[in-house]
């Protein structure tokens, strides 16, 4: 299949990376997207065993380059992360979007990927992998888990769903579960929240610290969001990937421009109590 040696996936494996391009963002100002899936029980193999994993991120890429299944999740290839370095040092030529929009340098170093949030039935999408990719050792990954990656592709969080949440401590769900991402306070935080089926308000999962914030990089205002599958995950067992996994109502809302709109707050001159002069007078007898 072309894979590097490190992704172990059987022919039929199923994987897949988009990006919702039809209206794009700023990333100075907060960006909240959501969606709704579906892992009926009866559709994955036993469950302590079956391989998927799912991820969502943010991106300045509107489309995806080189992305890997497996482990990776939809990852940039690292290898085209190192030729795009040396092509954009070495010659005057940039990548370009199909809106004409110019692909900075930092956008082909770091994969595009502001922060990627990943919720992995194995957990291997913590593992370090090739060309120096940061990461944990194979007996610090935590199955049924929530993975967040920053621009760096460090891992940020790295934990089992069952120490955030009583309810919502696997993947499997027979009803469409909500899932809902803010990425508030100029990239320095993003919260994490989800909503069961038969309940209209969200409930709090996780808050993730990603800074610091994003200040020297450059493109910030033609942000996209996007979302990765894969299963199964690390293996060429084809009895361990999961049968339908349903995905609906991918919906992004933030800032739309260019503009980094600035408001100045005048308060009220502060109140000032005037010096007065006193003369001491000394030796008065009464």
């Amino acid at each position: 299949m072309g894979f590097p040696s490190d992704i172990k996936l059987p022919a039929d494996a199923r994987y897949f990376t988009f990006v919702e391009r039809s209206k794009k963002f700023n990333s100075n100002y907060d960006i909240t997207w959501s969606f709704e899936y579906s892992l009926p029980a009866e559709n994955i193999p036993s469950p302590g065993s079956y391989e998927l994993g799912f991820s969502t991120f943010i991106t300045n890429l509107e489309a995806p380059l080189s992305s890997l299944p497996g482990q990776y999740i939809g990852d940039q290839d690292p290898e085209f992360i190192l030729s795009a370095h040396a092509l954009l040092t070495e010659s005057p030529l940039v990548l370009k979007t199909q809106d004409d929009s110019t692909i900075l340098l930092e956008g082909g170093i770091l994969s595009g990927s502001l922060v990627k949030v990943a919720f992995d039935s194995t957990g291997m999408y913590a593992l370090s992998g090739r060309d120096d990719r940061p990461g944990v050792g194979p007996n610090d990954i935590n199955r049924q888990s929530l993975i967040v990656r920053d621009v760096l592709h460090n891992v940020r969080a790295n934990s089992p769903l069952s120490t955030m949440s009583n309810v919502f401590t696997n993947l499997s769900t027979n009803s469409f579960r909500a899932l809902r991402f803010r990425y508030v306070n100029l990239g320095q935080k993003i919260h994490i929240d989800f909503r069961e089926d038969n309940t209209t308000n969200y409930t709090l999962l996780t808050t993730i610290n990603i800074e610091p914030r994003l200040t020297n990089f450059n493109n910030l205002d033609n942000i996209y969001c996007g979302f990765s599958f894969t299963t199964p995950v690390s293996t060429t067992n084809t009895g361990l990937s999961a049968k339908n996994f349903f995905l609906r109502n991918f919906n992004v809302e933030g800032y739309e421009g260019s503009d980094v709109l600035t408001e100045t707050v005048t308060t009220p001159a502060l109140s000032v109590n005037p010096n007065t002069v006193f003369n001491t007078v000394n030796n008065i007898e009464v």
